[in-house]
């Protein structure tokens, strides 16, 4: 009996030095925040519209503001998945994020995403490509696509055409506006 009680002790013991040693392992390596920049669209599309263009370039940093102010405004991505910080990479159409999230209020991990970028009127729509917790992937089915507003921050009566993935950059493509729609935006 004093054998078995031994080893039963041993056996929780170990599966609690697992436990603290898997907490310990999924927990991010970075600190991240949610803070962002506001993105000047509307000022930017005036000046397109002023100069007679009818495309507009947005930065990696651009598209990184506009994804962290969505999770800013909806932290909560998945059933009881919190992000509390993130940080994204443009490469071409895959945008890379790499979240510390918050799961069930009590478990603090650092996720890698990759999303394939793609528009669809109005927004940039993110679909999971990979994930990643601390390197070991993760089912893709555990994750949604994202939705990154851009049509919402622009004057409304520019409408997006196209949108053109290139090295750190989105090239987006507008609709040529009617003679109203530019006094309209314009101001005149």
């Amino acid at each position: 009996m004093k054998k078995l009680l031994i080893a039963l002790f041993v056996l929780v013991f170990l599966a609690v030095i697992a436990g603290v040693g898997a907490l310990y392992y999924v927990k991010p390596d970075q600190s991240l925040d949610l803070a962002y920049e506001e993105v000047p669209l509307k000022d930017r599309a005036i000046d397109m519209a002023r100069r007679m263009s009818l495309e507009l370039i947005l930065t990696d940093n651009d598209l990184s503001n506009l994804a962290k102010k969505s999770l800013a405004e909806n932290p909560k991505v998945e059933q009881d998945i919190v992000v509390t910080g993130a940080e994204f990479t443009l490469e071409g159409d895959r945008l890379i994020a790499d979240l510390n999230v918050l799961w069930k209020d009590w478990v603090s991990a650092g996720l890698q995403i990759t999303y394939r970028l793609r528009w669809q009127d109005p927004n940039v729509i993110a679909d999971v490509l990979e994930a990643r917790l601390k390197g070991l992937p993760l089912p893709k089915s555990m994750l949604d696509s994202r939705v990154i507003p851009i049509a919402q921050e622009l004057p409304k009566p520019l409408k997006i055409e196209s949108m053109n993935w290139g090295r750190g950059e989105v090239a987006v493509t507008f609709r040529k506006p009617s003679l109203k729609d530019l006094q309209e935006l314009i101001g005149g």
